[in-house]
């Protein structure tokens, strides 16, 4: 009976945002862990109700579950998502930048992320709080990316500064700018609900400078106790500073044993009204007035760079972010 809280939400993810039609075929991507997260199952149960009311085929498929956000799914999962319509990512952590998820959008796959079950774990209201409830708050978000986005796709170079001693710029322009939420309804097309942020992609090699991390850094999932700095150079973190934490993620990525895992991959903003710090990338990076830091991983924003990880970097408001000397973001509030 939970399901039925979330029969608003599924109906706004499955024909609002996806738009499925009678006959398509729609492919549930799950794996062996999510039932062990609050709310998890709930929801998918509602989302597979809502497909078969309007017309569509739902199919599920689960697969083990893997140890770290952005590895791979086995190759029948990958094999699967190319041949659905639409595919609706509902695993414990996320396979949205992955080879996998890339090709089926280039296959024509609409692909759609819910909340990473794992990272539920640690706000456990999060999909109540978090998951959209009608169309109408939906398009305004959608306005509001959509503005944020075009600044983007018009400049070359974006500067962060904060109180804590972030000041980086960033080269852009030649990768990819993604928004969210936006629909699915044309092939190839992709998003996350819920939606909130603007990620942009950084030109690889072209960043330069210091952030410094207050918010959370995946994968720990849980909010920092004191800040970690990262200085970089030539586009790749090159010295990772501070207490306990720090050496816990320096620690983290040094066991990985891979140097890709350093390159910086892409800068972002967040701008959901009911996000809250938790400790789990998805909701913290969307915090109103956030901007977060990308290592790692960048094929899924057009990059070449496919290492053992995407790492995000969340850092709490107020934040200072300009696009070619342009304030966008500046005090908790947005300049579009």
């Amino acid at each position: 009976m939970r399901s039925l809280e979330f029969m608003n939400a599924a109906k706004v993810i499955t024909d609002y945002y996806i738009g499925i039609k009678p006959g398509e075929e729609v492919l549930v991507v799950r794996d062996t862990r999510i039932g062990e997260f609050p709310g998890a199952e709930a929801l998918a149960e509602a989302v597979l109700s809502s497909i078969s009311m309007l017309g569509g085929e739902p199919q599920i498929i689960n697969y083990v579950s893997r140890p770290l956000a952005g590895m791979e799914p086995p190759k029948v999962v990958a094999a699967a998502m190319k041949s659905a319509d639409a595919v609706i990512i509902m695993s414990t952590l996320s396979i949205l930048q992955t080879v996998a998820t890339t090709e089926a959008l280039s296959a024509g796959t609409r692909v759609l992320m819910l909340p990473p079950a794992r990272y539920i774990y640690g706000s456990l209201d999060m999909l109540y709080r978090l998951m959209p409830t009608d169309s109408g708050e939906i398009a305004k978000r959608i306005e509001m990316a959509e503005k944020l986005t075009t600044l983007c796709k018009a400049g070359s170079r974006i500067k962060v500064l904060s109180p804590k001693g972030t000041d980086i710029t960033f080269g852009i322009g030649k990768l990819e700018v993604l928004y969210n939420p936006t629909t699915v309804r044309e092939p190839g097309q992709r998003t996350i609900v819920p939606g909130g942020q603007v990620t942009v992609g950084v030109n690889e090699g072209e960043a330069e400078g210091k952030f410094v991390v207050d918010g959370s850094a995946s994968p720990m999932y849980r909010p920092l106790s004191d800040p970690i700095e990262m200085v970089v150079k030539g586009g790749k973190v090159v010295e990772i500073k501070g207490g306990r934490d720090a050496q816990d993620y320096r620690s983290f990525l040094e066991s990985l044993n891979d140097p890709q895992v350093y390159q910086i991959a892409e800068v972002g903003v967040g701008f959901h009204p009911r996000a809250k710090l938790s400790g789990t990338p998805l909701e913290d990076e969307r915090i109103y007035g956030a901007s977060w830091i990308a290592v790692g991983t960048n094929v899924h924003i057009g990059g070449t760079v496919k290492a053992k990880i995407h790492s995000d970097c969340v850092m709490l408001p107020p934040i200072h972010l300009t696009v070619d000397d342009r304030i966008v973001l500046k005090d908790g509030k947005f300049y579009v």
